[in-house]
């Protein structure tokens, strides 16, 4: 949520760009780091101090995440505990905390009561996250899947870059073999669809899996969608995946937080299945490494998740259907398309102070692509350790980061204003 203060009182929303222009207020265009903002307030995780987004006029927007905020009559806020159910003791346990609240969230969904309903649908793929997120959909009626048909080439263990040309990633076959229909796009269909239409994910332009769903909209319109979204941080083997608060000191890419403008414009709700009681990350890791899911377990190290095996094999899917090989994101990172491209490029010599622009380093993207891996191998290896995000930071790591004195940078400003002429209109 974000919140902004002014002498009227405060306004709260869950976008940015309508917030800013119900308020007449502007992003600085002297500050190009509104991506390292966000980061900074993601890989922080729940706490209560809020985030904040400098604006043009010195005020600054509060950000709330994955939280209830209460404001009281003098306008003050806090959070408000949500509930929260007893710890699973064993599978059986989760399996029913995670298909009762999918099934719970389905059927208020779709209450004729509602102004509009909405019908599941799931994204799958050959990974583990989205074809365990799939099995979840599958036990609440869900009957269509989307997929792309390819992704990076394998990242190794853990990820370390993806090199090479897009691989086969479809997950057709598991959709199949659950009983669902499936259709298939390219991320890079996105660069078909006419206009600006990447502007819309302007939080994060290396967010390769967020724009590509701009082409999935006939599908998503209109429904729950599942996903596997970072199902590595609660269901991995790796003892990061005990902390529980939400926090991603690993985050370099801000995946998964550049879709609120999509998704309220086409109308979806997203429900990333692995998040579902993940409050309870200690008990979901015992769960884990209990002798209960040896059968599910095939000892391949980082890669290996016997409960989202365990998920997709019981609904269906053959063992070697998916989880043997990770995948990264399609080669496609920082590419706007020629039209945008050169709209960036406009907007950035009519609208950024000279000052500012002078002080930018001119490069493409892919240029920066193996300072960037460094940056992302420390990161996830790293970060979670104790004092790791400390240490990082106090060796300005993202000093490496493929955006770092980047005129793309910019592309946060360029689409923002995109996205906030709507709501002016």
């Amino acid at each position: 949520l974000y919140v902004l203060r002014g002498p009227e009182g405060i306004r709260v929303s869950n976008s940015l760009a309508f917030l800013l222009a119900d308020a007449g207020e502007q992003l600085d265009l002297a500050h190009p780091n509104y991506v390292f903002d966000l980061l900074k307030i993601i890989r922080r995780g729940l706490t209560w101090q809020p985030g904040q987004i400098p604006l043009r006029s010195g005020v600054v927007v509060e950000t709330y995440t994955a939280c209830r905020v209460i404001v009281d009559r003098d306008l003050i806020l806090s959070r408000a505990p949500s509930p929260i159910a007893p710890p699973p003791a064993n599978y059986t346990e989760y399996y029913a905390l995670l298909a009762g609240v999918s099934q719970r969230i389905v059927k208020n969904a779709a209450d004729p009561a509602r102004t509009r309903t909405y019908r599941p649908v799931t994204a799958c793929s050959r990974g583990y996250d989205s074809t365990a997120a799939a099995a979840l959909a599958k036990s609440t009626g869900c009957s269509v899947g989307v997929t792309y048909a390819h992704s990076g080439q394998p990242l190794g263990q853990p990820p370390r870059g993806a090199p090479g040309l897009p691989a086969d990633d479809s997950g057709a076959e598991c959709l199949h073999a659950m009983g669902m229909e499936a259709f298939e796009y390219d991320r890079k269909d996105v660069l078909e669809i006419p206009g600006h239409p990447k502007a819309e994910f302007y939080q994060s332009l290396l967010a390769v899996t967020d724009a590509g769903l701009r082409a999935m909209e006939d599908k998503l319109s209109g429904s729950v969608f599942f996903s596997g979204r970072h199902g590595e941080r609660v269901w991995g083997p790796t003892s990061r995946c005990k902390q529980g608060r939400y926090e991603e000191p690993d985050d370099v890419n801000l995946s998964g937080h550049a879709i609120p403008e999509f998704r309220l414009r086409s109308g979806f709700i997203h429900l990333p299945a692995p998040y579902i009681g993940s409050l309870h990350a200690k008990a979901i890791y015992r769960i884990t490494h209990s002798d209960e899911m040896r059968p599910w377990k095939l000892g391949t190290g980082y890669y290996d998740r016997p409960i989202a095996r365990r998920l997709a094999e019981e609904a269906g899917v053959p063992r070697e259907a998916f989880g043997q090989t990770k995948f990264g994101g399609a080669e496609d990172a920082g590419h706007l398309g020629d039209e945008s491209e050169a709209d960036l490029r406009d907007f950035i010599a009519s609208e950024v102070p000279r000052a500012v622009r002078t002080r930018l380093i001119d490069e493409p993207i892919d240029v920066r692509d193996q300072r960037h891996d460094k940056v992302h191998y420390l990161r996830t290896n790293y970060s979670h350790l104790p004092l790791g995000d400390f240490v990082l930071n106090m060796l300005q790591t993202d000093r490496l980061h493929r955006l770092w004195k980047s005129p793309y940078l910019y592309a946060f400003h360029w689409g923002f204003d995109k996205m906030r002429r709507r709501y002016v209109n």
